[in-house]
C-alpha cells in the first residue's frame, strides 16, 4: 500500500498543490487500516513525538482525540514517503528524459526496494506477552538455557531510564506500560530461578514502575493518558511493599472512578463497562462477597 500511494504521490506532486494536498489526504484515509490492525486498537492509545513535544492521544478520553490519533499516527507513518517521493522523481526526471509513465515505474521500484531494505535491517519485535504466558504456563519445566534466552532478550530491551519494552506509539521516548508489565513479571520469574543479574535488571524495572504512577492516581499506558484497572492492579501488585498507604489510596481512588452505577467496572474513567475489567478492579478493591472499600 505504502509504496503505491508513495509512487502516486510523486506523480501528483509534479502537478499543482491542489493535487498534492489531494493525494497527502486520500493516502492518509487509505493507510487507515494500518494503525488500526496494529497496537492502536488493542491499548487505544498513542503516543506521538515531535522534536520534544509529546503527547497522547487516548481514545477512551474523547472521540476527537480518538480520531486524531489514527489519523495523526497514519499521517507520521506516510510523512517520510511524501517528502521522498517528490525528491526521487525529479531526480529521475534530471538523470534524463524518459518516456510518460516510466519515471513512475522506476520511483515505484526504487520504493519497493527501499521497504525492502527497511524490513530486512529493522529488529524484529519480540512479543513479551507471548513469552510470558509461556513461561508462566510451562513453569519450571522451562530449562536454564532457554531462561539465559529470555534474560538476554530482556537486556537487550532495557533502556537507560529503566523501562523495558519497545519504543511506544510514533517516535515515543517512552515504553508502553503493558509491554513494561510483562517485563516485569518475566524479570520476576527469572531472578526466582536464580540467574545472574536477574535481580538487578527487576529492581531497575521496578524502580521505573514507581516513576509511571500518574498524579492523580493509577497507572496509564502512556504518561498523561488515562489510567487503565488492569496496568494499575499488576502494577500495585508488582509494587506490594515499595509503595505507601497514601500512595495505594490514591491508586485504589482511580480504580474506584471507572466503577460505573450498577457496579461493574470499565477499563477506563470513560470507558464502558466490561467482565474483563471488573474482574481486575475486584482483584484489588474486593470480591462478590465483600463489600468495596
Amino acid at each position: 500500500m505504502v509504496p503505491i500511494v508513495a509512487s502516486l504521490a510523486t506523480w501528483a506532486l509534479a502537478g499543482s498543490v491542489v493535487r498534492a494536498m489531494l493525494a497527502v489526504t486520500v493516502s492518509t484515509i487509505l493507510n487507515l487500516p494500518s494503525p488500526l490492525a496494529g497496537g492502536m486498537v488493542m491499548q487505544g492509545v498513542v503516543r506521538v513525538r515531535w522534536m520534544r513535544w509529546e503527547r497522547t492521544f487516548d481514545a477512551d478520553r474523547s472521540l476527537s482525540e480518538a480520531v486524531a490519533g489514527y489519523f495523526l499516527l497514519s499521517g507520521l507513518t506516510l510523512a517520510g514517503f511524501f517528502v521522498a517521493a517528490p525528491l526521487l522523481g525529479a531526480l529521475l526526471r534530471w538523470v534524463g528524459p524518459f518516456r510518460t509513465g516510466l519515471d513512475e515505474v522506476l520511483t515505484l521500484g526504487a520504493v519497493v526496494l527501499l521497504v525492502a531494505v527497511g524490513m530486512g535491517v529493522h529488529r524484529a519485535e519480540v512479543s513479551l506477552s507471548s513469552l510470558r504466558s509461556r513461561l508462566e504456563k510451562e513453569g519450571t519445566q522451562v530449562g536454564p538455557e532457554e531462561l539465559a534466552r529470555v534474560m538476554k532478550r530482556l537486556t537487550e530491551l532495557a533502556r537507560p531510564d529503566g523501562g523495558f519494552g519497545h519504543v511506544g506509539g510514533i517516535g515515543a521516548r517512552t515504553v508502553g506500560l503493558h509491554e513494561h508489565l510483562d517485563a516485569e513479571a518475566l524479570l520476576r520469574l527469572v531472578s526466582e530461578r536464580g540467574l545472574p543479574g536477574a535481580a538487578e535488571l527487576h529492581a531497575r524495572c521496578l524502580s521505573y514502575l514507581l516513576t509511571r504512577a500518574e498524579p492523580e492516581g493509577g497507572f496509564s499506558t502512556y504518561p498523561s493518558g488515562l489510567a487503565r484497572v488492569q496496568y494499575t492492579v499488576q502494577a500495585l501488585e508488582a509494587l506490594r511493599g515499595r509503595i505507601d498507604e497514601p500512595s495505594i489510596e490514591r491508586h485504589r481512588a482511580a480504580l474506584r472512578a471507572c466503577r460505573r452505577e450498577n457496579g461493574r467496572f470499565g477499563r477506563s474513567a470513560t470507558a464502558p463497562a466490561s467482565d474483563e475489567a471488573t474482574q481486575w478492579a475486584l482483584q484489588t478493591l474486593g470480591t462478590a462477597g465483600r463489600p468495596l472499600p
